[in-house]
């Protein structure tokens, strides 16, 4: 019985240490993509660009959505006081400024989801081919991507978020304006990033800077 004990204890103390000892040499480091890409000179540079092109595009729809509730409430404080004829040619044009909203609407929202992977997407893949390089230059045996609102990490200590590192790095690593300096090459391309919903009618959207492809 006493060998059977011992043999249970020296298990039991096997199972315990052998983790403890794997532990010690496991290296990992958290980072804020997005974050990253957005917030290097190329990213506030890009996010200008995209924030102009998005004030723009929303400036022109609000005026469509104005111009349309105008003919509306025109066609409604007339409804007894105008003819049938007059009300329905002021039918006809909101019809006509209601499917031109929409559609100027959805193409704005697909030529924004362009522009913004056009912006981006070479950013993203830079700032991944470096990361792969400090992941591989540091021995880190797991990098988290905490950028995701979907992310399951409830904390992560500060001293292992390489974020600030990598923003250095991708500043550092960025094309010189004459185009000369070669982009590192990623290890695997960039994903499609999230696209916009579509809305029905013009909203005011955030003024925050677009979201930055994940790295694979």
């Amino acid at each position: 019985m006493n060998s059977l004990k011992t043999a249970i204890v020296a298990t039991l103390a096997l199972l315990i240490t052998v983790p403890n000892a794997w532990t010690q040499d496991l290296k990992v480091a958290v980072v804020d993509f997005e974050r990253a890409v957005v917030e290097s000179a190329a990213g506030k540079k890009s996010s200008e660009k995209f924030n102009s092109t998005l004030q723009a595009k929303q400036a022109d729809l609000e005026k469509r959505q104005k111009d349309l509730e105008d003919q509306q409430k025109k066609l409604q404080n007339g409804a007894r006081t105008l003819s049938d004829a007059v009300k329905g040619d002021l039918q006809k044009d909101i019809d006509r400024r209601t499917r031109e909203l929409q559609r100027v609407n959805e193409d704005a929202q697909k030529e924004l989801q362009a522009l913004r992977d056009e912006l981006l997407r070479p950013i993203a893949e830079r700032a991944s081919a470096i990361l792969n390089a400090m992941a591989a230059e540091q021995h880190y045996t797991l990098v988290v991507d905490i950028s995701s609102q979907e992310s399951n990490v409830l904390w992560a200590n500060p001293k292992n978020d390489i974020t600030a590192e990598l923003v250095k790095r991708i500043d550092a690593a960025a094309p010189a304006e004459t185009g000369k300096t070669e982009t590192p090459k990623p290890t695997a391309p960039a994903p499609t990033p999230r696209p916009i919903t579509p809305a029905p009618r013009p909203t005011t959207p955030p003024a925050a800077s677009p979201t930055a492809p994940k790295p694979q």
